[in-house]
């Protein structure tokens, strides 16, 4: 009987990537995933691995990166997830409202579930392409709304009324750009994709829709 040789969790893990998923162990290392499901619960345990969550099967290789990115697990178990909300406006210092997670528009085809440290939210197909101009794509991490863009798909949200738990931030909580500027002239551009009227963000127009939205019973 040829003799069994013991591999250390550590060396296994450094056959793998920073972010790897439970089918690529049992293609790695030829186990059954019932195995793979039992190492990856005592990596978990020992702190060499920190998993995305819910049913995603997407894991944080620590030993490979101590400070390994959510951002890109998220990305690895949604490939066309796109960062929106308030934390793009406090990002642009639009507001100083705090997001208690960061917000993620997920595609409604897909199976929703939750994730640690992120807020998932659902968007039809056709949203993805309205918002492509307004996407700021990066090669790690997440993609994003610009702010102009994110702010416009929150007043969409507010005023259409299938939309439920839409919310604004106050008025007074909100810096919009002046006239003229680069920002502003991206609001414009937003509203349109958007089908917003073009003086939805307007301080007066701004207003009024969070008065709307906030009279609703």
């Amino acid at each position: 009987m040829a003799e069994r040789t013991y591999t250390s969790a550590i060396a296994r893990l450094r056959l793998l990537p920073e972010i790897f998923t439970g089918s690529e162990l049992t293609v790695l290392f030829g186990w059954r995933s019932a195995i793979a499901s039992s190492y990856l619960a005592q990596w978990r345990k020992a702190g060499l691995v920190k998993s995305l969550g819910g049913r995603s099967d997407v894991h944080m290789n620590l030993v490979r990166n101590p400070q390994a990115d959510p951002e890109q697990a998220l990305r690895r178990a949604f490939p066309t997830a796109v960062k929106v909300g308030i934390d793009r406006l406090r990002a642009a210092g639009w507001t100083t409202q705090i997001a208690a997670r960061p917000e993620v528009a997920i595609p409604s085809a897909t199976s929703r579930y939750s994730v640690e440290g992120f807020d998932l939210v659902t968007r039809p197909a056709q949203w993805f392409q309205t918002a492509k101009p307004g996407t700021e794509q990066t090669p790690e991490g997440l993609d994003s709304l610009r702010p102009a863009w994110a702010l416009a798909d929150m007043l969409s949200r507010a005023q259409d009324k299938r939309v439920r738990n839409a919310w604004l931030p106050d008025p007074d909580d909100i810096d919009l750009p002046a006239l003229g500027t680069p920002a502003h002239q991206d609001l414009q551009a937003a509203c349109r994709s958007f089908g917003l009227v073009p003086d939805a963000m307007t301080r007066s127009g701004y207003a009024k829709a969070y008065d709307q939205l906030n009279a609703q019973p």
